[in-house]
């Protein structure tokens, strides 16, 4: 729901304390941790919050994955032009951009909340992403928002495409090549089994211990931008064609006299090449997940999600100009093209380059894959305790509650802490700033929802193929349908500004504002239209499962998560327990100021099922 169909008591301070509350406050806090009815969730300790190299490799780690390594070829096959390969590369980095200021205005502007000092609304930063932007702009129906979002999000909004994929280049960068044909029944049950085991270590590492699932996610994107960075310098020192002894292709591939001659004739070509280029930049709403996390939001928000979109776009257009420089276009149409280009590099200089560019291929994208299942455990886990928060899913409490596994774990090697006179220090004692509670609750439902789809894949014979249908449902619900919904939804909030008042809440200029959701509806509703078309011409038959598969499992998933609205509001109350009653939230938020800002530091959440009023 919307902060404004609370119950909500804000608490805004300027203690001394550690997360910044007076006494007073941090009793209240105290009371309801042991209370049992309650949920009491805190931002991590302000040494240890999202910093700027934080923030920005949350980005940088989700948005780059496998696909700057395998879409490549794939655009090449449904253009055959590498002017056109380009356009669409540029093209998907406008439509991301846009998409990033998009929600950096959401993430800036929602949720708000009325001080008890001042009638006046202020935002606060919170995490959640589209979950919060859905709540504001569907507010009624009561719940629906909360549960067609928070359902669907639930079930299909975790790392098992991201784990598959580590398992298959795992596999074929050992030798059993898990891509050409069918793999054998023990390859394939290797592959899930390493995807298991890969899903329950991160879940285990983010759920022991939280700054060290930073540490391994910054180090993650590091490398990351170090493979990028690597592949443009070799295609660039190619262009005189004597570093690698072959003379590049360059002035055949980039020459605007060549670059488009024969391009494909198929539209349904040009379809498939921009769908894949979309899903490719997803990752660049990942900082709206965790913004309850973030030091100084309103600054360090905004421009490390900026920088980081932005060095994803630069780095993403010079990777593929280095491609075009070293390989040849017909060999793009037809193989791989980020193995071709480590063929005619390394290869040239290195007998293990010439030999095992396959494997040297798939190491990569075993390490980008790895990553992206790391990042998104982390946030993804957040979003869904914003979801128990509202009371909509069984054992609500325990999901939204945040928990100290790390202190368990270690509880022999702990020193009780106390204050000097012997009285029960508030705040944070200083084991607790080492072992940070997390959403241990939370990212449980995440290990379970992801090894439930990676156990659902097991009849699937090939594990690329179960891939590719699991991150094609992902796609077209969370980042294409839900996109849409919320791109329209700023249009219409800036657009009926006089009634909603946008303009005196975004801190984004109007113009821009419109532009960029108008650019975004596009994008987004392109993929949504388009996947439910049929191949033609030289693409029918190519895909290895039915073409309507993944948008009829999306929307069905979409519509299970409405029949679960419906059950919720409609039938629940009426039975068992409940009947008669209906679902309360109350949440009181607590705040102290930051550069003279609110800034969120703990929440106590109180839902519970009371008799209606008899009015």
């Amino acid at each position: 729901m919307d902060p404004d169909q609370y119950d909500v008591n804000v608490q805004l301070q300027d203690g001394d304390s550690i997360i910044g509350l007076d006494e007073d406050d941090l009793a209240i806090i105290e009371d309801a941790e042991n209370d049992s009815s309650k949920v009491v969730t805190k931002t991590p300790a302000r040494p240890y919050q999202l910093g700027y190299i934080s923030v920005f490799c949350i980005i940088i780690n989700k948005m780059i994955g496998t696909g700057i390594f395998d879409t490549p070829s794939s655009i090449m096959y449904d253009t055959h032009s590498v002017g056109f390969a380009l356009i669409f590369w540029l093209l998907g980095s406008i439509a991301t951009l846009a998409g990033t200021f998009v929600f950096i205005e959401y993430g800036l502007t929602i949720p708000r909340w009325s001080l008890s000092s001042s009638d006046t609304k202020v935002f606060t930063p919170r995490s959640g992403g589209e979950f919060n932007y859905l709540n504001y702009l569907l507010k009624t129906p009561k719940f629906f928002a909360s549960c067609v979002y928070g359902i669907t999000f639930v079930l299909i909004g975790n790392a098992a495409a991201n784990a598959l994929s580590f398992a298959s280049h795992v596999v074929t960068a050992s030798g059993d090549n898990v891509y050409d044909g069918t793999p054998s029944k023990s390859v394939s049950n290797m592959v899930r089994g390493i995807a298991v085991a890969t899903m329950t270590g991160v879940c285990l590492l983010h759920g022991i211990w939280r700054r060290a699932g930073i540490m391994v996610n910054n180090t993650f994107a590091f490398f990351k931008l170090l493979m990028l960075l690597m592949i443009i310098i070799l295609g660039f020192v190619s262009i005189g064609g004597k570093v690698f002894n072959t003379p590049p292709p360059a002035s055949d591939n980039l020459a605007p006299s060549k670059s488009f001659k024969n391009a494909q004739t198929e539209a349904y070509g040009y379809a498939e090449a921009y769908l894949s280029i979309v899903f490719t930049f997803g990752g660049f709403n990942q900082a709206n997940y965790v913004l309850g996390e973030v030091k100084n939001p309103r600054k360090i928000f905004r421009s490390a999600t900026l920088l980081a979109v932005s060095t994803v776009c630069v780095s993403y257009m010079l990777v593929n100009i280095a491609y075009m420089i070293v390989v040849p276009a017909a060999l793009q149409v037809n193989g791989n093209v980020a193995e071709q280009f480590i063929l005619l590099t390394l290869g040239r200089v290195s007998p293990y380059g010439k030999a095992h560019s396959a494997q040297i291929l798939n190491a990569f994208m075993a390490f980008s894959s790895l990553g992206n299942v790391i990042v998104s455990t982390y946030t993804a886990a957040r979003v869904k305790q914003e979801i128990a928060k509202e009371g909509i899913l069984p054992f609500s409490k325990l999901i939204a509650r945040n928990y100290d596994a790390l202190s368990r774990l270690t509880s022999c090697f702990r020193r009780r802490a106390s204050s000097p006179h012997g009285q029960k220090s508030f705040g944070r004692a200083p084991e607790e700033v080492w072992h940070e509670k997390t959403p241990l609750g939370a990212l449980l439902v995440h290990w379970f929802f992801s090894l439930l789809i990676i156990f659902c894949t097991w009849g699937v014979t090939s594990p690329v193929t179960a891939y590719t249908i699991v991150f094609g449902i992902y796609s077209y619900t969370i980042d294409a349908f839900m996109a849409v919904i919320i791109g329209i939804g700023l249009l219409v909030l800036r657009f009926w500004s006089s009634k909603t008042h946008w303009h005196l809440k975004s801190p984004s200029n109007g113009i821009l504002s419109i532009i960029c959701a108008f650019l975004f509806v596009i994008a987004n509703l392109f993929p949504i239209i388009t996947l439910w078309v049929p191949p033609s011409g030289e693409f029918r038959g190519l895909q290895k499962y039915p073409w309507y598969l993944v948008p009829l499992i999306g929307v069905i998933l979409m519509l299970s998560a409405v029949v679960y609205w419906l059950v919720f509001v409609g039938v629940v109350p009426k039975i068992g327990d409940h009947k008669g009653k209906e679902l309360t939230v109350e949440r009181s938020p607590f705040f102290h100021t930051e550069h003279g800002e609110p800034v969120q530091v703990a929440e106590v959440v109180a839902f519970d099922w009371v008799i209606k009023d008899s009015d």
